[in-house]
């Protein structure tokens, strides 16, 4: 049995252990055991709440109400963890952030309401993708938020006016050990001040993608609502069209996360 699968029939299981019939007998069976001193009623009891999960277990609509059910709870908590995120970054991430957090739900609720059943089911991994890339444009502006935090801290006009003030000194010394400590700090400034404009980039990279990830999403959306009718064909060959912009803007998003590792590693 794969991990999924299992989360999947334990999810369903517990659903019938909360079921009021399943508590009931259950309790009954503890209080008829506790009264008589005797397992039996409980034992009883446990027997009849087994036969009526395993009942459960073949009732489809039941199995996917609780899945179902299970999907909202973890997307709630998502949410929630995802709001404190959203609200420790900077203006313009959380600005963007919060616009693709709105269209990809937006777009999922599209996908739950199309017309035919087997369009939900068949774009549900589409739907997974486009959370997996909300996700990871958050993580990008996370990162974002620490290179931002250098560049606020660093002011380049300081560090382009001392590489300034060593190349005057170093033009006018003539001591051959001055010259070299000398020529040692001007590579090193210079340094910083690549290291400077590349962070910038990156930052600036990061805000891009976003907007990127933004402008996707809608048009990912105006596409599923122009979609008015019930062909499962025309909703398949859409899934497909959307899975493979998505593959597309995985890649982009693959891009600009090594220029950030680069930007922080340096």
């Amino acid at each position: 049995m794969s991990g999924s699968t299992g989360r999947n029939l334990w999810t369903v299981i517990r659903r019938v252990l909360r079921q009021p019939l399943s508590a009931g007998v259950l309790v009954l069976g503890a209080v008829f055991s506790l009264g008589y001193v005797s397992l039996v009623p409980l034992a009883g009891a446990v027997v009849l709440t087994v036969l009526y999960a395993a009942w459960k277990l073949r009732d489809e609509s039941f199995i996917r109400a609780a899945l179902r059910e299970a999907a909202e709870r973890e997307r709630e908590a998502r949410r929630a963890d995802r709001t404190f995120r959203i609200e420790a970054l900077d203006v313009d991430s959380r600005v963007r952030i919060k616009a693709i957090v709105r269209l990809q739900s937006e777009i999922a609720e599209d996908v739950a309401d199309s017309p035919v059943d087997e369009v939900a089911v068949g774009l549900a991994d589409t739907v997974e993708q486009t959370e997996q890339v909300l996700e990871r444009g958050l993580t990008m502006a996370e990162k974002r938020r620490e290179l931002q935090h250098y560049l606020n801290r660093t002011d380049a006009g300081e560090i382009e006016a001392r590489i300034h003030s060593l190349e005057t000194k170093l033009g006018s010394e003539t001591d051959p050990q001055r010259r070299a400590e000398i020529e040692a700090s001007l590579a090193a400034k210079r340094q910083e001040l690549d290291d400077y404009h590349a962070i910038r980039q990156a930052s600036q990279r990061v805000l891009d993608q976003l907007d990127a990830i933004q402008c996707a999403f809608e048009g990912l959306r105006a596409r599923l609502v122009r979609i008015k009718s019930s062909d499962v064909a025309e909703w398949t060959a859409t899934n497909e069209e959307l899975r493979t912009e998505l593959s597309g803007l995985a890649t982009a998003v693959d891009t600009v996360e090594h220029s950030i590792e680069e930007a922080l590693t340096r």
